[in-house]
């Protein structure tokens, strides 16, 4: 009997995103404390630039004005200018987001021309809101002088739906919003849909946390995005939603005066809420982490219809990085992680099958570090590298051992082991946590005759 039986979603896209909206707009609803500790992001307010013999263009249609020097072409501030109102205009009425907040001085969403920013353009935290019953604060956004074409409508969108994070929901982690807003920015933009943003990055680096904000380079963040896109292609109901889903439902209550926000609830709490039994009875976000560890395995140039396919436009560079890729063992092999894996984090052991005596099994055992929590699933690929089947292993709640034999290897080119790292058993994950401890793992793979 095979046990890799080919993957069936547990839930319709629509009805799991259903289930996430079902949830009321409050706090308590996620199962956490609106606020219940000042763990969250520090609370950086920023400084509107100085400019000198300032130069500025406002929409007529839109609350958006343009701030330049007077050195600046009035040429780039109308094309800025431009750009700002498509993409104020997409992001709430096309994906339905709430505006940014205006500034109560000048009535304005204010978008300032300076000389260089390093990612392009920046939505700064300009004020919070003293009377709101949550978190709530207004930004402003700098944009380089340089920027033109794609990369400037790109990098607009992005720190847009930035500013109107900061309105909705200012607790989220850095990490976490640029990979949401990178991903609302692809919607949003047609040209940066083909675009690498960081994903060649983020795919090279699997061991590292979706929340990212520990990673190699500036762009890790960015790459991070996949995830979201995934989320939507894979349970939302309409673009966009998913995330917007997720800023709803993650309201704070920061005490005046203080220097962080409150870290709870956030997006992954949203998350461990709502697919709690959503993708089949007992399932919990350990499983949602686990598809998308698989999912990653088929993103650029061996997505098909069923793995979104929208990402095949970013070609070899979005394969993920595999830790091993062996032969058939003709004696049993033990592999060790070189990479240890951060919570949410992953790692993938390639074992070829091409070579493997007919009627041949193999079998994989699986160990890791004591407070961490790996879940494992196996996948079986053909010659193309499309997925033939897959199953996740059974694992105990605080186990550091699985264990599984797969059969029926005819016409299967290898095996794949997918490893996530769901967080300490004893402790649920949270993005704002200072320090992320990785924790290493050792595969051991054998042949076993029938």
């Amino acid at each position: 009997m095979d046990w890799l039986t080919s993957r069936t979603w547990a839930a319709a896209s629509i009805g799991t995103a259903l289930f996430i909206f079902s949830l009321v707009a409050r706090g308590d609803a996620t199962g956490v404390d609106v606020g219940s500790a000042e763990n969250g992001p520090t609370a950086v307010f920023a400084a509107r630039p100085i400019l000198v013999g300032e130069l500025s263009a406002c929409s007529f249609r839109e609350p958006l004005c343009v701030h330049a020097s007077r050195r600046a072409a009035g040429k780039k501030v109308l094309a800025t200018l431009a750009s700002a109102e498509r993409s104020w205009e997409i992001a709430t009425h096309v994906l339905r987001l709430p505006p940014p907040d205006v500034d109560l001085a000048t009535g304005t969403f204010d978008v300032y021309l300076i000389g260089e920013v390093s990612a392009g353009a920046e939505a700064k935290l300009g004020a919070r809101d003293p009377i709101a019953s949550f978190d709530r604060a207004s930004a402003f956004m700098i944009v380089s002088e340089d920027l033109e074409g794609c990369a400037l409508d790109t990098a607009i969108a992005r720190e847009t739906t930035r500013a109107s994070l900061w309105r909705t929901a200012p607790a989220t982690d850095a990490g976490t919003a640029h990979a949401e807003t990178a991903y609302l920015a692809r919607l949003m933009v047609p040209c940066a849909l083909q675009e690498l943003e960081g994903v060649d990055t983020f795919q090279a680096h699997p061991e590292l946390s979706i929340a990212g904000s520990l990673g190699p380079a500036a762009d890790y963040e960015l790459g991070a995005s996949l995830f979201y896109w995934w989320l939507d292609w894979s349970f939302g109901n309409a673009p966009g939603s998913v995330v917007r889903a997720l800023w709803a439902l993650a309201p704070t209550r920061t005490p005046a005066g203080s220097w962080r926000w409150a870290g709870r609830p956030d997006g992954f709490d949203v998350l461990r809420a709502s697919f709690k039994n959503a993708l089949t009875t007992g399932s919990t976000l350990d499983d949602l982490l686990l598809d998308f560890a698989v999912a990653r395995e088929f993103f650029g140039t061996t997505s098909d219809e069923e793995h979104m396919p929208e990402t095949r436009s970013l070609g070899e560079a979005a394969r993920v990085r595999t830790e091993w890729d062996v032969a058939w063992p003709a004696e049993p092999r033990s592999l060790a992680s070189g990479r240890g894996l951060e919570p949410t984090g992953a790692a993938y052991v390639v074992v070829e099958c091409s070579s493997a005596p007919k009627g041949a099994r193999l079998r994989i055992e699986a160990r890791w570090e004591e407070h961490a929590k790996l879940r494992w699933a196996a996948l079986k690929l053909d010659g193309a590298g499309h997925e033939e089947a897959w199953v996740a292993i059974p694992t105990a709640e605080r186990a550091t051992e699985a264990q599984i034999t797969i059969v029926d290897l005819e016409n299967v080119a290898k095996v794949v082991l997918v490893g996530t790292n769901a967080g300490d058993p004893l402790d649920p994950f949270d993005p704002n946590d200072p320090v992320w401890e990785p924790h290493g793992w050792v595969v051991s793979v054998a042949a076993e005759r029938p």
